[in-house]
């Protein structure tokens, strides 16, 4: 075999390998539910099993990456991207509980390893989607567009690999969820991975979305992982997730207006 056939398959059969593995520990996690747990797992063994689970299937898709010639991705980088990564910031501080937690509303569990596993679990979380829907989706799909010389093929694939980012959690219906939550994080969702995918185009790296959505789920996630207990939202809150929404929105298109001929080139060039 050449080792240009190497190169090409041993990520092919890494990424097989691990999406397996994968696979293997959410069919153990969704056995040992019923017949250890009886359908009530601890909120450790959730918080284990959710993080193996995706940090497995986030090793299959740096191997695709790898394989697709993105590997430049995962460099460290802001340069071009430091207004849209702030404005990211902003969103994910006002997804957390301030204000919840300032007035005594709401409270953290003193467990300090059952908090180490929940900040785990949020950083697996970032690591899995990010590089699944940013890392490997997105430029996909912008590389196909810019090959049909579609119009702003940049505005077009952060649109359409967020609009499957949302609809990829209507799997949370088949895990219990009402319907009606479940839509309204499919848009939220929506909104949330235009904001992610255009932060990874504008600094050309996946890296600075990873930390800010890993940050984003330590502060919206608390209470629905069991970590927390009291109301996260209130009139003030929300408020405040709305302005820096707003200046999110406003950052991102401003930016997308701006931005030179040639950058989205510059994005898809592989190593």
């Amino acid at each position: 075999m050449s080792d240009k056939k190497k190169t090409t398959r041993l990520p092919l059969a890494a990424a097989a390998i691990d999406c397996a593995a994968g696979l293997a520990a959410a069919l153990f996690e969704t056995l040992a539910n019923d017949m250890i747990y009886g359908g009530a797992p601890s909120t450790a063994f959730r918080l284990g099993m959710g993080a193996l689970e995706r940090l497995l299937l986030t090793l299959a898709c740096v191997a695709l990456i790898a394989w697709a010639g993105y590997g430049r991705l995962f460099r460290p980088a802001l340069k071009g991207g430091r207004v849209a990564a702030l404005a990211a910031l902003c969103v994910a501080l006002a997804n957390f509980p301030f204000i919840a937690l300032a007035g005594g509303e709401l409270a953290y569990t003193s467990d300090p390893a059952l908090l180490a596993l929940f900040g785990l679990n949020c950083l697996a979380v970032g690591l899995f989607e990010e590089c699944a829907f940013r890392g490997l989706l997105f430029p996909l799909l912008l590389s196909a567009f810019e090959k049909r010389d579609v119009r702003r093929a940049d505005v077009l694939a952060i649109l359409a690999s967020s609009a499957i980012f949302g609809l990829f959690h209507l799997v949370n219906l088949f895990a219990g969820a009402g319907i009606g939550p479940t839509l309204l994080q499919v848009g939220y969702t929506f909104l949330v991975g235009c904001m992610f995918a255009a932060l990874t185009l504008f600094t050309r790296s996946v890296l600075p979305a990873v930390l800010i959505h890993a940050l984003y789920d330590v502060g919206g996630t608390a209470v629905s992982l069991g970590v927390a207990d009291g109301p996260q939202w209130n009139a003030p809150s929300v408020a405040i997730m709305v302005a820096a929404s707003l200046f999110a929105a406003a950052a991102v298109i401003v930016t997308l207006v701006l931005r030179k001929r040639g950058a989205t080139d510059a994005f898809l060039e592989r190593h």
